[in-house]
């Protein structure tokens, strides 16, 4: 009596294919519509900006249109490397500054000139072009991770969507849009917290050394790591050990960037506090925090061109103050916003970082001095709005109104060289 064949199975596939030919395309428009909110954001916000210097006749889509006074500093960097010299030794400079001072192009941070020159060496394009590019890339790339750390946190549309409208409309936003460096620190920020997100200690370290190298003030991102670790110690969720290997990951590496940095000065000009040495004919320094925002209340603001147009100059001292106080509200909600979440239990481990890391950005900067363009740190303020995703979308969406009625006449105080 013959058996029954036994019937060969055929290994199982490791993975199962489609079960619909329409399914690929369907993910592909998934992905598409998921970039449509932060395309929509980033495309929207420089309208604005161009509306704003339509206003004042003056061009904004053109690269001209976007280089101020630092600008040329960072192309001169990417250009020539860096240089220091007394004031004194040239002419045109001397009569500016006190004897002794010191002038050159080391009192700006490394990292966007390097980029810069890896652009312009293989390609021939100039220093404000590619600086331009490596800006719009990033504030893309930023737009894009925002939107994606507030959908990942299961964020209510309305409340995404009013995060989303607050960095469009950052009051001090044109500077995110310029030849400066502050949406490649911006991006590399917002880089850091993902890593945070997912626990990638040593790739938020990697980051937050980055973006010590890209702004003085980029060495605050690690307040956020530092938050994060505590608040996971506190919970239990790290052991000490763990915590301490952390730490030393996501606040020493922007340590070791700023360190970086020094290194490279001591190198390149024969001083590692060639930075502090520049920065010091400003009269940047260590102030007192308050005495600084008090001068900066009451006192005029700065005109930094010899030819000012009369008619914007009210707008320059209104709006450069209302900036500041929109700012500070901004770090004031960031706090609340992270102990309401505590409260509710609903704080993400890198909440009350980003929350720190706010204060220390507004606080920085009036350390340093009244003198310090303080508006233009506060573009670094991006993202502590993720924090503001715990607030209702009612209160958001009229803080984001103001915001808008502070970014217009800002940017046409940018478009003017009254803001520098």
């Amino acid at each position: 009596m013959s058996s029954a064949p036994t019937a060969v199975l055929a290994p199982a596939p490791e993975k199962a294919p489609d079960a619909h030919p329409a399914t690929r395309p369907r993910r592909w428009r998934a992905r598409g519509r998921a970039l449509l909110a932060p395309l929509l954001a980033y495309l929207a916000s420089h309208a604005l900006y161009a509306a704003a210097a339509a206003a004042v006749s003056e061009p904004y889509l053109p690269v001209d249109g976007r280089v101020r006074a630092d600008s040329g500093l960072y192309a001169l960097v990417a250009s020539r490397g860096y240089e220091l010299f007394l004031c004194d030794s040239d002419p045109a400079l001397g009569p500016m500054f006190a004897p002794g001072a010191w002038c050159g192009t080391a009192g700006w941070f490394p990292l966007y000139p390097a980029l810069i020159r890896v652009l312009t060496w293989p390609t021939g394009i100039g220093e404000y072009v590619a600086g331009l590019v490596i800006t719009e890339l990033c504030l893309l790339a930023a737009f894009v991770l925002l939107w994606r750390l507030l959908r990942g946190t299961g964020t209510a549309r309305p409340v995404a969507w009013a995060v989303l409208a607050l960095a469009a409309l950052l009051p001090s936003g044109i500077y995110l849009r310029a030849v400066f460096p502050m949406a490649l620190a911006v991006v590399l920020l917002l880089a850091c917290v993902s890593a945070l997100r997912s626990g990638r200690w040593w790739w938020a370290g990697v980051f937050g050394a980055l973006v010590a190298t890209a702004y003085p003030m980029g060495v605050a991102v690690a307040a956020i790591g530092f938050g994060t670790v505590v608040t996971l110690l506190g919970r239990g969720e790290l052991r000490p050990l763990a915590a301490a290997r952390a730490a030393l990951a996501v606040c020493g590496l922007p340590v070791a960037g700023l360190l970086a940095v020094f290194a490279v000065h001591r190198v390149t000009v024969g001083h590692w506090n060639a930075y502090m040495m520049i920065q010091e004919h400003y009269g940047n320094g260590v102030h007192n925090p308050l005495t600084s925002l008090y001068k900066l209340a009451i006192e005029p603001a700065v005109i930094p061109v010899a030819e000012p147009r009369q008619d914007l100059l009210w707008e320059l001292d209104v709006y450069t103050d209302a900036e500041l106080w929109w700012s500070l509200a901004l770090v004031l909600l960031a706090v609340t916003a992270a102990v309401i979440a505590s409260g509710r239990g609903t704080l993400r481990r890198y909440d009350a970082g980003l929350a720190l890391y706010a204060v220390a950005i507004f606080v920085g900067p009036l350390i340093a001095g009244p003198a310090v363009s303080q508006y233009r740190s506060h573009s670094l303020l991006l993202p502590a709005l993720l924090v503001l995703r715990h607030l209702p979308a009612r209160l958001l969406w009229p803080y984001a109104v103001g915001a808008g009625v502070i970014a217009v006449p800002m940017g046409m105080l940018f478009s003017t060289w009254l803001l520098f």
